[in-house]
């Protein structure tokens, strides 16, 4: 998993969200997200994944995460979704 002071984690941040605001979906995140810091990331992608815009695998390229720590991350989002409600929007 991506260290907390990568120092890529500005640059995937600023990209994630542009991808995000391309497909119009931006206004939902608005106020949730505090800035490019490693919890951000972490936040846009589960935002991403749960939208449609970004597949595991990319998630896994932007998190720097190995396909174990992918599968447990993706199914703590999954139980989190099932426990609280989507949360992300």
């Amino acid at each position: 998993m991506i260290n907390e002071k990568d120092a890529s984690i500005p640059h995937s941040y600023d990209r994630l969200l542009k991808r995000i605001a391309a497909q119009g979906v931006a206004p939902w995140i608005e106020g949730k997200v505090k800035g490019p810091d490693r919890d951000g990331l972490i936040f846009l992608c589960k935002f991403g994944f749960f939208t449609g815009i970004l597949t595991k695998a990319e998630i896994g390229e932007f998190l720097r995460a190995d396909r174990r720590e992918l599968k447990s991350l993706v199914r703590g989002w999954y139980d989190d979704h099932r426990a609280k409600g989507c949360g992300t929007c």
